[in-house]
This record gives C-alpha cells, structure tokens and sequence, in this order.
C-alpha cells in the first residue's frame, strides 16, 4: 500500500498538474473570501478560482517555474520562523530596527532566489569569498545590527517620561 501511495506521488501528472492546481485555486479562493470581492458569493468564489487554477496548470512554464520556487521559499519560511523564534525568546520583538533589518535581509534574500528561479541570475556567480571573508561580512552585519538596536532603542526610564 505504501508503494502505491508513493508511485502517485511521483507520478508527473499528480506533481504537475493535480498539486499546482489545488494550490492555486485553494489561494484564490482564500483570496477570493478574505476580500468578499463578489459580496461573499462562495459559489462564484469557486467557480472563478477552478477557472483560474485550470488556466494555470494550462501553461507549463508557469507551474515548472512554481514547481521550482516553492521549495525554496518553503526553505525560507523555515528559516524565518527559526529565526523569530529564537528572536522572541530573547526578546527582539520590542526593537523595531531590527524588525526592518531582518525585513531588508529576507527581502533581499527573496529577490535573490526569484532571480535564480526564473534563471536570470545563474547559480554560480563570479564572486568567489574565502570563509573568512564571509566570516568577516557576518560579524560586521550583526555588530551593525547590535548597534543599531543600542542606538534606536529605548531604556524603561526614557519611555515612562
């Protein structure tokens, strides 16, 4: 049974077609709800998303290039909340500088991996740094970031005022 299961999901048809489909008409319909474009209508809701997500898987390049982004923005996700977790138990959440600093860093980082999923940008660039160089680079990132956190943040006593 366990085979079966997976030879479904490794079937070009269920990965290219059956999955793209669910995940664009499941979004357009979110969207479709939260902003009641057509007055909360859930049927036109979901007749206007099944036409959306069957025009969709209806150009291939479009789902080979969301086939090819979504883990990597998966990745990212993961990575984000990782980060906010440790960031809230150590209580980052109260600092607004860093909030934009971390916003500017994954901002950049999602511009990269847009760049390199719609094959502008190739994988490897010419830029070629020593691991003490890209030590160096994350040291003065984070002291800039530890400053920039003293400098715009408040101390109890001023905020009471």
């Amino acid at each position: 049974m366990a085979a079966q299961t997976l030879g479904l999901l490794a079937n070009p048809f269920f990965t290219n077609v059956i999955l793209p489909f669910l995940l664009i008409f499941t979004v357009i319909f979110a969207i479709l709800q939260k902003t009641k474009l057509f007055e909360g209508k859930k049927g036109i809701d979901i007749i206007v998303a099944l036409v959306i997500g069957l025009i969709f898987v209806g150009v291939q390049s479009v789902v080979g290039f969301t086939l090819k982004l979504l883990p990597i923005i998966a990745a990212l996700v993961v990575v984000l909340l990782s980060i906010y977790l440790v960031f809230g138990f150590i209580g980052v959440h109260q600092s607004k500088a860093l909030q934009i600093a971390l916003g500017i860093v994954f901002g950049i980082a999602l511009i990269v991996v847009l760049l390199w999923a719609t094959g502008t940008m190739p994988r490897t660039s010419g830029i070629r740094l020593s691991e003490q160089a890209i030590a160096y680079i994350v040291f003065f990132l984070a002291l800039g970031g530890a400053i920039a956190v003293a400098v715009t943040s408040k101390s109890k006593s001023e905020s009471e005022k």
